[in-house]
Parts: structure tokens; C-alpha cells; sequence
């Protein structure tokens, strides 16, 4: 549920973590990240949740290390999501940003990539002509690729499947996890937080929104071995 315009436990802490490549059928491949591993890594949220969970681990970090690196210097609330943050290595602060993200999609989507809701406040979406959708594991809409063009949705080619086809570019899970990510980095280079009370894309993070999940999220990201004393 997005407010632009308008508006599980934990998985237990895993041994190294490899990150790897995978081939996926109607979806485009992510690729492995520069140092190929994040050594004792946390495991993102979604990794039991989902049986493509690694790879989308996988893909964020080859997002953040290789298009959004200026992620790993934080920003003005990151110690409520980590009080220890800065004194993390880099490939802990990459963990943190994806068990963050994993924390954000886990309120949003439930890890379903084919997730769609209707934004009724919203009106018409200029790209495609109809309804406001919020889709994917971001919910992410199709008009975000005018403030957003590094958003690689193809309403072209999407119009002509069902509305919940895997196939659409905006439900391919590593199109929305890339659009998304920036669109968080861009968040944080432009107004240097995670949670504002206004002019943030996701509802649950929202500072006193109606759909904020602040608590939820910072309480998942504070279990990370490092960040707290």
C-alpha cells in the first residue's frame, strides 16, 4: 500500500551465506555481488517465506553494491532501526538494508510476488488508463516510471495478460525489487531518512500513519547480531 499521492517471526540466524545466480523462468536472472558472499550473514525475511527467497537476496544485494551503494552510509533514523549501525563493516550494513527491505515487502506484499491492490484514492493511472494498481512485492504501480525510469515496467506488453500473470514486468519480483530499492535510495539521498510524516512512498513506514509498521520493521531489523550492544 503506497501513501505517495494519497496513501512472522524471524528466521533464525543462518551460518555464511552464499550468494548465488539463479535462472528463472519468466523472470529476468539476478547476478551475485562483487565479493560473491556477506559472511555471516543475516537471512532476509522472505528466504523461508518463499522458495525464490535466496535469489531475491541475491539481487538486492547486487542492487545495493553495484546501483544504490550510497545506501551503505546510513541515514538521519537509521540508529532506531540499528543503534550499532555505524559501527558495522560494510557487508553488515548491505545485510541491514536487505533485512529492511525484506521488512518493508513483509508488510506489504506478505513475500507474494503476484500481490495487486487497488488504490481507490488514487484515480487513474496515466500510463495505463484504469485504476490505480499498487502490485508486486513492493507494490509498485505502473505510473512510477515517469518519476521513476529506471522502473522497467512494460505496460505495452503487460496489457495484454491477465492481471495477476507472473509474466507482467511489474510482477517480475526482480523488476520490482530493483525499482523499489531505488526508489528507497533515492528517498534517502533526497530527504536522508527511512520514516517521514510526509512525501514517503510506503504507508508502512510513515511516521504516525494509519498502516505504519515502524515498530513492526525496526524490531526485525534490531535483531541483527551487531546491532545491538
Amino acid at each position: 500500500m503506497k501513501i505517495r499521492n494519497a496513501f512472522s517471526a524471524l528466521c533464525a540466524l543462518s551460518l555464511i551465506y552464499t550468494v548465488g545466480c539463479a535462472n528463472n523462468s519468466g523472470s529476468t536472472s539476478p547476478a551475485s555481488s562483487d565479493n560473491g558472499k556477506l559472511d555471516q550473514a543475516y537471512p532476509l525475511l522472505w528466504e523461508d517465506a518463499h522458495n525464490e527467497g535466496k535469489d531475491w537476496t541475491s539481487h538486492v544485494y547486487d542492487i545495493i553494491n553495484k546501483e544504490t551503494p550510497d545506501l551503505v552510509q546510513g541515514a538521519e533514523d537509521i540508529t532506531a532501526f540499528c543503534p550499532r549501525y555505524f559501527q558495522l563493516t560494510t557487508d553488515e550494513r548491505i545485510n541491514f538494508w536487505g533485512v529492511l527491505i525484506s521488512g518493508i515487502v513483509k508488510y506489504e506484499s506478505n513475500f507474494d510476488p503476484t500481490n495487486r491492490m487497488h488504490e481507490t484514492t488514487m484515480g487513474t493511472d496515466p500510463v495505463t488508463g484504469r485504476p490505480v494498481y499498487s502490485e508486486g512485492l513492493m507494490q509498485l504501480s505502473y505510473q512510477d516510471i515517469r518519476p521513476y525510469p529506471f522502473c522497467e515496467f512494460d505496460w505495452d506488453t503487460d496489457r495484454k495478460l491477465k492481471p495477476n500473470d507472473p509474466n507482467k514486468t511489474i510482477l517480475d519480483p526482480y523488476k520490482n525489487l530493483s525499482c523499489g530499492v531505488k526508489i528507497l535510495a533515492q528517498q534517502i539521498k533526497n530527504r536522508n531518512r527511512i520514516t517521514l510524516t510526509k512525501g514517503v512512498y510506503w504507508s508502512v513506514i510513515k511516521v504516525n500513519g494509519k498502516y505504519s509498521k515502524i515498530p513492526q520493521i525496526a524490531a526485525l531489523t534490531r535483531q541483527m547480531p551487531g546491532c545491538m550492544n
